[in-house]
């Protein structure tokens, strides 16, 4: 199977190197696919599978990133048992300036969307020295369902010409999530390639990673870790230099930076979908942190 979206609607042929499956047997996803990454989000089954010879234990709900010469294989007898979802796609739907090749290489002598976009491809390239698998919990399940289903629903209802970029948005919205979960997310089975998370930061950042696109106050995050303000943001600014919601803001930012140079989609879509009140609101705070508008960004991209 060939696994991209054709236009619908388009005066001339038009091929997009993207797809979201429905629900996938263990089968279904032993196929090899040479040109495509693949974030693998597991939502039933507890398994051992096999990937590039190597055993990992799966107990779901879990997420795999899968790069073009990454090959996994489940057993026959649990493979029925085994459901999962898959978005599939080449760099290139991305940023048309990457390819396999050039996200790969190290330095920073490359055009930045390439050096910026190796960040959140690291699972994927670097999977040599990362582990496979990240078990996740329910609201993490969730939250990646849920920007799965608004991708597959543009590639099959392509309601606007603007099918192709609210697709790339909410892929970029799942790599940054999965950025983080691969940094911070750990047990037994994991390695974490940061600092030690504290048992109270780690589940502020998933929070905050899971729902930065909604309002979030610092009496919001201080009601929901049953805690005060001022132990709150004492114990996140000693772990991260920041305070809660400067790391919030920032968050927001670097999506927002991505979105604009990685998609055209319009700069009010982009404020509303990363949380900002309005583009005045994102405008003022991108101005501060980049020196640069929105505009000026997405000009130069």
């Amino acid at each position: 199977m060939e696994y991209s979206t054709t236009a619908i609607n388009s005066s001339k042929p038009r091929v997009e190197p993207v797809f979201v499956t429905s629900d996938f047997s263990g089968a279904q996803i032993e196929e090899k696919i040479s040109d495509r990454f693949r974030i693998v989000l597991f939502t039933e089954g507890i398994f051992s599978a096999e990937v590039n010879e190597r055993i990992i234990q799966v107990i779901s709900p879990a997420v795999l990133c899968l790069n073009e010469n990454d090959s996994i294989k489940i057993p026959p007898e649990v493979q029925d048992s085994v459901k999962c979802r898959v978005f599939l796609f080449n760099p290139r739907f991305l940023n048309k300036k990457l390819d396999f090749e050039n996200i790969r290489q190290r330095g920073m002598d490359a055009e930045s969307e390439v050096v910026e976009n190796r960040m959140i491809l690291k699972a994927f390239v670097n999977s040599s020295t990362l582990n496979y698998v990240r078990f996740i919990n329910p609201e993490d399940r969730q939250h990646i369902l849920e920007l799965m289903d608004k991708a597959q629903f543009q590639l099959e209802k392509q309601d606007s010409g603007w099918w192709p970029c609210k697709t790339r948005s909410f892929l970029t919205e799942i790599l940054f999530f999965l950025a983080q979960l691969f940094e911070l997310k750990q047990d037994e089975n994991q390695v974490v390639n940061v600092t030690a998370v504290s048992p109270f930061l780690k589940p502020v950042l998933d929070y905050i990673a899971r729902s930065y696109d909604k309002k979030i106050t610092l009496e919001k995050l201080c009601s929901e870790f049953g805690t005060n303000r001022t132990d709150f943001n004492r114990r996140f600014k000693e772990e991260t230099g920041m305070t809660a919601i400067q790391y919030l803001i920032d968050l927001r930012l670097t999506i927002a930076r991505s979105l604009l140079k990685d998609t055209d989609l319009p700069v009010e879509r982009i404020a509303e979908q990363t949380g900002f009140a309005d583009s005045t609101h994102l405008e003022r705070l991108f101005k501060q942190k980049y020196q640069k508008t929105p505009g000026e960004v997405r000009s130069n991209k």
